[in-house]
């Protein structure tokens, strides 16, 4: 970056392009009504942060951090006045305000102080402005180092930043991760300006009560002038509302505001934001060294000295997909795709037909487009009491639909916004002996189903409906072979992108077995995997959905689980391919940690191999229990596999990362006698997991008795009772055992 390099933030703000502060908060407050109704048994609290989160649209740590910041009597709920201002706040906000709500995003302790590591966790989370043929791994590293040389420029000497001292590096310094974050935000931003100009003609937008202080009808911002970001970042955010067109271009300056501008243009790079290719590019094992990535120790709770009674679905993983009796797992394990005890299904059959056309959900690097223009508009009705059919005029915008009386459009009656929901079509139905033509809008709590009098209009509206939701033909992109196996909420398939020819793993979760706290998890799942390109983590290739189903396709992994390898060693297994495993799963966990994801389930049945012998390179997958937290934030949840749960977790102490180091140590027990460290021979839970908290882990000689001294201090290391105690990943990577091993020939 040129030191005379700056950017106006007033030009930043032309990005959102909100003239009219009073109609803008019109909208928010009918966006409001639409989110509460969705939830009737709660809907007097306001939106769910369920519907926040599909109505915002962004990863889903950063849409929780947002959610946060806005729900100020952190009820878990946005009541009216929290989320009109909230929203109004974000986008429509003065620097000074901006500023100090970036500061509240980033701020995880809520102590009024910014840290390295929080900030940093955010920008690693920021799509990235790359080449579609570079391998994401690789490129993820790169710009680690990118990012962490931001930071240090950011804080210089300090580890924290007040509010004061982040702005006036702002302004004067490095305006880095304020613009980078600010312009994420802006083009991720749920609604185009044809949604809120619509309302114009409303009789509601003359009396606007909101409670609040008077608005003004233009919005005012102030003249700051920032430092321009790197032009040759790899973070895509500011670079791409650089080149929306919308505004212009980084200036040059003899020293600070008040000289001529001269106009700059940045280089071009190859980034194309494509929807669904996202999560496409699977990197090859000749392309994905392990990299390495510093680790800073940091700090945890004292180990505990009590146990609490624990329920009996307390460690049961709530994201079970397929049934297991494997009895080293002791409860039904969570979903796995190759879980050697799901039923098979001989007949090799293609299901084409029996599934309804798929909608892809927007990816999260995906910009808004503002096009200003409504996408269709015509009569429909919608079915009264006795066949009775209500005329109304719809107009759809982006994902939003206006209802009138008729097309003279002079007074709103009602909109809804689209976002988490999905529209199927239906046949024509007969009604007072004439034909109409239907279609369906299923809503999260209910289903709106729409008549029209005619084929084309019926064309036009869901034309325009696909376009608006995102729907594509799942079977234009893959096709599906064997039935791998079924499960509890739907099965699993061996499928073909049609493109590659290349195997994919194909799970579906039909939305009817499943309860809606499972379908939460299975998101978030999707969510965590889309942030992953390691050679040691199960990579997501693609995910649609709709309102019957959800498709996630993965990449095929032919070795199956370590389970079932294990067990066919029958645990006969030398310190060297134990060293290589282990070596691989905290490569993998060093990896996922840099990105603040906690996996809380790490157990065999979630551990895939590429190949079903000693040559086989390990994957970590099973995301449905992950939960990504900032290196001084704590969870409680009591999820896990009981038998290789932490004691912190039993106990319901706060944990962060170091619950899946203890079940690490667990894993490499295991390999090595064949036999859990606490276990009980009548699986009694009370008894394991009193053991698991009070008792310490034993050697026996029959099992231990050849192995090294060094393998044996590791493990105790990673079953150490105290969280603050255990040993960290890199010391694993690290350690005299593992270096030992993996330098033998």
């Amino acid at each position: 970056m040129e030191e005379n390099q700056y950017i106006d933030f007033n030009e930043i703000k032309k990005y959102v392009n909100i003239t009219e502060e009073k109609l803008f908060l019109l909208y928010l407050k009918e966006v409001f009504k639409d989110l509460a109704d969705r939830d009737e048994s709660n809907k007097k609290k306001g939106v769910m942060k369920m519907a926040f989160l599909d109505y915002i649209k962004l990863p889903i740590f950063i849409s929780e951090k947002v959610f946060g910041v806005l729900d100020v009597d952190k009820d878990g709920f946005l009541n009216q006045k929290e989320f009109i201002l909230g929203m109004n706040r974000l986008y429509n906000s003065n620097f000074d305000d901006t500023v100090k709500l970036i500061f509240e995003i980033l701020d995880f302790n809520r102590d009024g102080l910014i840290e390295k590591d929080d900030v940093k966790m955010i920008l690693g989370l920021l799509p990235l402005k790359t080449d579609r043929n570079k391998i994401k791994y690789k490129y993820q590293m790169e710009s680690l180092e990118e990012i962490h040389e931001i930071i240090n420029l950011t804080f210089g000497d300090k580890k924290e930043l007040n509010l004061d001292e982040f702005k006036e590096v702002i302004k004067e310094k490095k305006s880095d991760v304020f613009l980078q974050i600010i312009c994420f935000l802006y083009q991720k931003k749920p609604f185009v300006d044809s949604n809120i100009t619509i309302l114009k003609s409303s009789k509601k937008a003359s009396n606007l009560e909101l409670g609040t202080p008077q608005m003004s009808k233009k919005v005012k911002c102030d003249n700051v002038l920032l430092p321009s970001p790197l032009q040759n970042s790899s973070l895509s955010p500011a670079f791409q509302l650089l080149q929306s067109g919308k505004i212009n271009s980084p200036f040059l300056l003899n020293g600070r505001p008040g000289n001529e501008k001269e106009n700059f243009n940045p280089e071009i790079s190859g980034f194309k934001g494509m929807i669904r290719y996202h999560n496409r590019n699977i990197p090859k094992s000749e392309d994905t060294k392990n990299a390495d990535i510093n680790e800073n120790d940091d700090d945890d709770e004292e180990a505990v000295k009590k146990i609490i009674k624990s329920s009996e679905n307390v460690f049961n993983s709530p994201s079970t997909f397929l049934k297991n009796s494997e009895e080293l797992s002791k409860k039904i394990t969570p979903f796995s795709l190759f879980t050697p005890e799901i039923k098979p299904i001989k007949e090799n059959s293609k299901t084409d037909g029996e599934i309804p056309q798929m909608s892809l959900n927007s990816d999260e690097n995906q910009t808004q487009n503002d096009n200003n223009k409504v996408a269709y508009e015509n009569y429909i009705y919608k079915k009264s009491d006795g066949n009775r059919l209500k005329k109304y005029y719809l107009v759809l915008i982006d994902k939003d639909i206006y209802y009138y009386k008729s097309e003279q459009k002079k007074e709103v009656l009602g909109m809804h916004n689209l976002s988490g929901c999905f529209f199927k079509e239906n046949n024509p139905e007969k009604i007072n002996d004439k034909i109409y033509y239907c279609f369906t809008i299923i809503f999260p709590k209910k289903e709106r189903k729409y008549y029209v009098g005619s084929q084309e209009i019926y064309d036009n509206f869901v034309n325009s409906l696909k376009n608006s939701f995102g729907y594509l033909n799942f079977f234009d992109y893959y096709e599906m072979l064997d039935n791998l196996g079924e499960g509890i909420f739907g099965s699993v398939k061996l499928g073909v992108e049609k493109k590659t020819n290349q195997r994919v793993a194909i799970k579906i979760i039909k939305k009817s077995k499943a309860k809606e706290s499972d379908i939460e998890l299975v998101r978030n799942e999707i969510d965590i995997m889309k942030l992953c390109y390691h050679p040691n983590v199960v990579h997501l290739l693609d995910h649609f959905e709709n309102g019957e189903y959800i498709f996630i396709v993965m990449e095929y992994i032919k070795g199956g689980c370590l389970t079932d390898y294990l067990k066919k060693n029958e645990f006969d297994f030398s310190e060297k391919r134990a060293a290589e495993i282990i070596y691989q799963l905290a490569k993998g966990l060093k990896y996922l940690h840099k990105y603040g994801i906690i996996h809380r389930d790490l157990k065999p049945d979630n551990i895939m191999l590429t190949e079903a012998s000693d040559k086989g390179n390990v994957k970590i997958m099973d995301f449905g229990l992950s939960k990504i937290l900032g290196k001084k934030e704590k969870s409680t949840d009591g999820f896990g596999t009981l038998t290789f749960v932490s004691p912190e977790v039993l106990v319901r102490k706060p944990y962060n990362k170091e619950v899946d180091i203890w079940s690490l140590g667990v894993i490499l027990y295991l390999m090595l006698s064949g036999e859990l460290p606490f276990d009980d021979p009548d699986d009694n839970e009370q008894n394991i997991a009193k053991a698991i908290v009070y008792q310490d882990v034993k050697f026996p000689s029959e099992k231990f008795g050849k192995r090294s001294k060094a393998v044996i201090e590791l493990i105790q290391r990673c079953l150490t009772k105290d969280p603050k105690a255990r040993i960290k990943v890199d010391e694993i990577i690290k350690s005299d055992w593992i270096k030992e091993q993996l330098s033998n020939e």
